[in-house]
């Protein structure tokens, strides 16, 4: 929540104004080939009055559903190689106990695995033990699958530090990049040359853009967060602030020039203190053309579709509760989304033939087409 808080307060105020170097020379092609996908993988928590969230796969007609790991994960999105046959996720460990004096204690560990989309292949790439405190933050897949970037952040006192670590699978290497501020969002361009990521330190919160191995970093978007490729690698679609302090969705090209904003509705609820909801999730089709996202602006959550240029902004589903995280199917035909109470739900790219995947347990979400 004091995270939330930070990020909202940050992006008061939007600055669109920025000065950077000449274009670097993107390549624009992406290479990652599409794939038809088989199955797909959410959390969900299955166990009768328990809290827990388990990793499950089901196949992409709803049925098999099965729990893959036999470990409580944290409520946070898996994230599906290019591939398609393998996920990383953050498994959690929780104690509590009562002490002499009847106070209550507690203590959290943490770790971040791969896993095969049977279940097969369960590999740990960091722990976070009960001694520390802290956590993972995101994580994404090279291009290639080769490595992995992700967030490590552990608290000490006054404060918290964040690594921006990236994991070579092949030798099982941990190389810590030079950054600095709180570290979110890191994404790998599609040709696997950059990353892209968030950064806030004092006041400010940026979008920065590395070489893979860490070199030339340097700020590319101010004022803005949670940066998203296409999938040519030549846009970069992220979130920053607008009318009334409310979450957008912006575009700008992937050197950080023509920033232009897309969306601009806002919630007609609000909670006091706080900014309007607006619109976020930003998720590009494959061919790069239209960007599917959530909306605010019927009050609740509801997923849209929109061209590249923020044209054509189209409502797709038709909320009783709240739809979430929007995925788009590898071969762009579909978007698997949750709902809370419904489950998890597939409709195809136009808003049509809407049916339900999973309402099995008493939640579910982060929904991913694999393999």
């Amino acid at each position: 929540m004091k995270k939330i808080l930070k990020i909202t307060v940050i992006l008061l105020v939007l600055t669109v104004f920025f000065s950077c170097d000449k274009n670097d020379g993107f390549r624009i092609e992406p290479i990652t080939p599409l794939f038809d996908y088989s199955s797909v993988a959410f959390i969900a928590r299955i166990t009768h009055n328990s809290s827990d969230w388990s990793l499950c796969v089901m196949d992409k007609s709803g049925n098999g559903m099965q729990k893959i790991v036999d470990k409580t994960v944290a409520c946070q999105k898996p994230v599906r190689s290019n591939s398609g046959t393998q996920l990383l996720f953050t498994a959690v460990k929780f104690e509590s106990w009562t002490n002499p004096d009847n106070s209550f204690g507690s203590s959290s560990e943490y770790e971040l695995y791969i896993i095969n989309t049977d279940g097969t292949g369960l590999t740990l790439i960091d722990r976070i033990d009960k001694t520390e405190k802290g956590g993972f933050g995101n994580f994404d897949w090279s291009p290639d699958d080769k490595q992995i970037i992700y967030v490590k952040y552990t608290y000490y006192s006054p404060g918290r530090e964040n690594d921006l670590i990236l994991y070579n699978i092949s030798n099982k290497t941990h190389k810590i990049l030079q950054t600095e501020g709180d570290i979110c969002s890191p994404k790998f361009s599609p040709d696997g040359r950059w990353i892209a990521y968030c950064s806030s330190a004092g006041n400010d919160h940026h979008i920065y853009r590395m070489n893979v191995n860490g070199a030339n970093n340097r700020l590319i978007i101010r004022n803005a967060a949670s940066p998203k490729w296409s999938p040519q690698g030549d846009k970069i679609a992220y979130s920053a602030s607008g009318e009334e302090r409310s979450s957008q969705i912006f575009v700008a090209n992937a050197d950080g020039r023509n920033q232009k904003q897309l969306t601009f509705t806002v919630s007609p609820r609000i909670w006091p203190g706080w900014p309007p909801d607006g619109n976020g999730s930003p998720q590009w089709t494959p061919d790069g053309k239209k960007i599917v996202y959530v909306s605010h602006e019927n009050e609740k959550s509801e997923i849209f579709i929109m061209n590249a240029d923020g044209s054509a902004q189209t409502r797709l589903t038709k909320a009783e509760y709240n739809d979430n995280s929007p995925e788009i199917t590898p071969d762009g035909k579909y978007i698997l989304f949750s709902s809370n109470v419904i489950g998890i739900q597939i409709m195809t790219l136009d808003g049509k033939n809407q049916n339900v995947l999973s309402n099995v347990g008493t939640s579910q979400a982060y929904p991913i087409a694999c393999r």
